[in-house]
């Protein structure tokens, strides 16, 4: 058999691997270039996680599977006050403060070398301790680091100073006292000035009183004499004569004095209230009975809102429905027999009294002359209508019932009367009135 001739055979064979050699090692410095720029891309990754991590405003802890400190951050150091030499492989529990702390975390099992017993926590607060010994509220929050066939290898755990937070709590519950103590005391001293109010009046009163009383005895006799000589003089005259008329006008104007003098020996007499026990929405009832068949309550809706709840309470109930009738009347008056007059019952927020309220849709009184209704002679009605004492009445019985009244208007918008009388009076007669 003839052979070929080996040389040029040899020479491509050759070139043919040096050929893939050359890719092989162009392939090589490829993937040299291309693990080179993952290494520096994880570098990277790994340094900007380490920044992340380093510049966290809460502390950060990584523990293995015992429980036993692997990683932390700069904030973990400065919130206790440790080096990081000194709780790298320490046991998480050396940062606790008490053992009920311990039991309440999610790696409390480590203690006892048992794996985490919960997979995540979440603000959970506990009290932990710096170095120095001082407690420190956190909350805790965290999960279970679990490998590629899901067991549990470890823990991390965010956890966030809550002294700021603690302290701002504090001084808002300070704050939310002070304000409370401040509308406390601003409660507490309208009250004082409406009793400092209601003593200067019920002094005034008591002395007007006196005064009153011994004018009217002053001025009777003089007044009965007057009218028994006029009245006697009257009847001396024949009907057409001249001086008839004008004796008739001595008669009716001292009949009107004589009736100022009883309303201010009512005024000054200050009678002490026979009680019995009584049902003040019965009273309302009645009153209205009285004073509804009149004329000038033809034209006038009522409208009652009785609290049916209302206990018995201690009253004379004759001078209460004086009271009563007044503010009705006077309401029908304002409102020149044409409107509304709701009247209200029921017990007030402290528990301490029954009010009753009156409110008109009257022409109301004036702002100026409201703390001058209920002085004696004070009247707005005008000359020949009324003598300025019956609010002033009313005044007296109410006060000497140990309650108070008090009026609420204002020009062209009504008015509103409130009486209020306490709910333990002392009870004088046995029984209940009918």
């Amino acid at each position: 058999m003839k052979r070929e001739p080996e040389g040029p055979l040899q020479e491509s064979a050759w070139i043919e691997i040096i050929s893939q050699m050359e890719r092989m090692y162009g392939e090589l410095a490829n993937s040299q270039a291309e693990l080179e720029k993952k290494s520096r891309e994880l570098q990277e990754a790994k340094e900007f996680a380490d920044n992340i991590i380093e510049s966290m405003v809460d502390a950060l802890i990584v523990v293995d599977a015992m429980g036993n400190i692997k990683m932390i951050n700069r904030a973990t150091l400065d919130l206790f006050g440790y080096q990081e030499n000194e709780i790298i492989g320490r046991p998480i529990h050396m940062l606790l403060d008490v053992e009920s702390s311990k039991e309440n975390l999610f790696f409390a099992g480590t203690q006892q070398g048992r794996p985490f017993e919960g997979n995540v926590v979440r603000d959970l607060e506990v009290d932990c301790r710096k170095q120095t010994g001082e407690r420190i509220p956190v909350t805790f929050s965290g999960s279970a680091i679990k490998d590629s066939d899901g067991e549990i290898v470890g823990a991390v755990a965010v956890a966030k100073d809550l002294r700021q937070i603690k302290n701002l709590l504090v001084k808002a519950a300070e704050a939310e006292a002070e304000h409370a103590k401040a509308t406390e005391l601003g409660r507490a001293y309208a009250e004082l000035q409406q009793l400092q109010t209601q003593l200067i009046q019920a002094e005034k009163m008591a002395s007007i009183g006196k005064l009153a009383a011994g004018v009217a005895h002053e001025i009777n006799n003089p007044l009965a004499g007057i009218l028994l000589y006029s009245t006697a003089a009257l009847e001396e005259l024949v009907p057409d004569d001249g001086i008839r008329e004008i004796i008739e006008k001595i008669v009716k104007q001292t009949t009107r004095c004589k009736d100022i003098v009883k309303g201010l020996l009512n005024f000054a007499r200050q009678a002490e209230p026979k009680t019995r026990l009584c049902d003040i929405n019965k009273l309302v009832e009645e009153t209205l009975s009285f004073v509804q068949n009149q004329s000038l309550f033809h034209n006038i809706q009522v409208n009652k809102i009785l609290c049916r709840s209302l206990p018995y309470i201690a009253i004379d109930g004759a001078q209460i429905q004086q009271v009563f009738v007044n503010i009705i009347l006077n309401a029908a008056e304002a409102m020149e027999g044409h409107g509304d007059l709701n009247i209200e019952t029921s017990i007030t927020e402290d528990n301490q009294f029954v009010a009753i309220q009156f409110s008109d849709t009257g022409c109301g009184i004036p702002t100026a002359i409201l703390d001058k209704i209920f002085e004696p002679f004070f009247t707005t009605k005008s000359d020949g209508h009324g003598t300025g004492l019956g609010l002033a009445i009313c005044y007296g019985i109410v006060q000497r019932h140990g309650g108070m009244i008090e009026a609420k208007s204002e020009t062209g918008r009504g008015a509103t009367f409130i009486v209020k009388l306490p709910l333990m009076g002392d009870v004088r007669a046995d029984g209940y009135e009918a």
